[in-house]
């Protein structure tokens, strides 16, 4: 498959897995604590065990949001193989894609889900960073909140703050850069005194993206 066919094919794989280990063993339930039920969190894809971590992390690149442990109980095989640990994942895309970071759904508050195409893959993907940051950037008290997903992206993204702080002024509505206008002075003298990070909305809620609704 083309890079593009690939990175389509694992975000969509992620979060149907995700849906999927949901539907089938529930939330805040004891049993996940059992390693069978955790390891049937994962997809065989071509003779090879994946779970959600495993996508974000060795195949797409993107360190993981940090979610609460419950989530992170689900998807996290409890015991990990030492020996091959820095070994390339045999899936893995040729050079990483942080924008998926705004693609790859928890089933958490912060992550809406959507179906990805791979011919309109990076137009998506870009449309989905500019959504994210629309829904969830704000405004209070002099400062600009910002979620932390996007501190993850940046990292990955080797972004400095001042150049992230410049994608999310391009990214938001007129409304929105109204607001931000008071703080533009601030923002070029002492950007990292103005910008707070928001905390990882982790609570369970799955929003489908309007494009899957009609």
């Amino acid at each position: 498959m083309t890079h593009e066919e690939q990175l389509c094919f694992w975000i969509n794989i992620h979060n149907a897995l995700v849906m999927h280990a949901f539907l089938a063993y529930g939330i805040h339930d004891k049993r996940l604590k059992s390693t069978d039920m955790i390891l049937k969190a994962a997809y065989n894809v071509g003779g090879e065990s994946v779970n959600a971590q495993t996508i974000q992390n060795s195949i797409l690149g993107c360190q993981s949001h940090r979610p609460s442990l419950w989530v992170r109980t689900l998807f996290t095989p409890a015991k990990r193989s030492l020996a091959g640990s820095t070994a390339r994942h045999p899936y893995a895309l040729h050079h990483s894609e942080p924008v998926a970071h705004f693609a790859l759904s928890t089933g958490t508050f912060s992550d809406p889900v959507r179906l990805y195409t791979a011919k309109k893959i990076h137009h998506q993907l870009e449309r989905a960073r500019t959504e994210f940051i629309q829904a969830n950037v704000a405004v209070k008290k002099q400062a600009l909140l910002l979620p932390k997903v996007l501190h993850y992206y940046a990292k990955d993204a080797a972004l400095e703050l001042r150049h992230l702080v410049e994608l999310v002024c391009e990214s938001t509505s007129e409304t929105q850069r109204k607001e931000m206008a008071q703080l533009q002075h601030r923002l070029r003298k002492r950007i990292d005194k103005c910008v707070e990070w928001l905390p990882y909305k982790s609570n369970f809620r799955y929003v489908v993206h309007r494009d899957l609704a009609e």
